[in-house]
């Protein structure tokens, strides 16, 4: 069995990771690059991170698609700043999702938690994550 991981590089998702990989799944963790900040180092960084917990990794380039669909035209409008959180979480399922069966994975998994971001981390933003990544009508 395998499973992909939204992998931010953070605690969060490595926690998330070790979890499943502690169980005999294997895990593969993806970054979303949607442009913003730096992919030089943080590539190889999030590589070793990745390892120590015992998962493969891979970087995705979604930044052309992202600027369209994403940031300039949020459905559910942004976040601090200019930050798309329920569109931009969506986005990064939907990119999973569409790499499950090429990578013969049977789920994703990520690092969320509950309450910890305003915006993007409650119960009902999740739902409208999910609704939007599934492209599923209200």
């Amino acid at each position: 069995m395998k499973a992909l991981a939204l992998f931010s590089g953070g605690l969060d998702s490595m926690l998330a990771m070790k979890l499943i990989t502690a169980q005999g799944i294997e895990v593969k963790a993806l970054n979303i690059n949607i442009g913003f900040g730096s992919t030089s180092d943080k590539s190889e960084i999030m590589k070793k991170r990745a390892a120590m917990v015992g998962a493969d990794f891979e970087m995705i380039d979604v930044r052309n698609s992202y600027l369209q669909e994403v940031l300039f035209n949020p459905q559910y409008g942004y976040g601090k700043h200019f930050n798309p959180c329920i569109d931009c979480h969506a986005f990064m399922f939907k990119t999973a999702l569409a790499m499950l069966k090429e990578e013969n994975a049977s789920f994703i998994i990520t690092g969320e938690v509950l309450g910890q971001r305003p915006m993007s981390q409650r119960s009902d933003a999740m739902a409208k994550v999910k609704k939007l990544a599934l492209d599923e009508e209200d």
